[in-house]
């Protein structure tokens, strides 16, 4: 198959890789939607209180003292500002909501570095 763009598919395969997945979190995928759509959560709530906040701030804070690397830190939060765009209602997983910073900390703090 003949590639339109300037970008082969394997170029942008390892942009995704190193940049926007969440591969390396040791969770099954109900787990990586349900982070997603948590700081998503989050950071709705937040905006209406704060409208200057940021998915980075967020993901920041909550990943602060889990040896996360700022790539990963900022592709995380691209990709919940991605699916969170012109949304107002995400799926909690039937967290409460005194329990989803705990939760996405839990999440996080499966990340492998390899």
């Amino acid at each position: 198959m003949e590639e339109k763009s300037g970008i082969t598919y394997k170029e942008l395969e390892q942009i995704y890789s190193r940049y926007f997945s969440l591969g390396y979190i040791n969770v099954d995928i109900n787990t990586k939607f349900a982070l997603i759509s948590l700081i998503c959560w989050v950071y709705f709530h937040l905006k209406e209180k704060n409208p200057d906040v940021t998915y980075y701030q967020i993901v920041y804070k909550m990943s602060q003292g889990l040896g996360l690397e700022d790539d990963f830190i900022k592709g995380l939060s691209i990709v919940c500002e991605n699916f969170g765009y012109g949304c107002k209602t995400f799926p909690t997983f039937n967290i409460e909501q005194k329990d989803m910073v705990k939760t996405i900390r839990d999440i996080l703090a499966k990340f492998m570095p390899f």
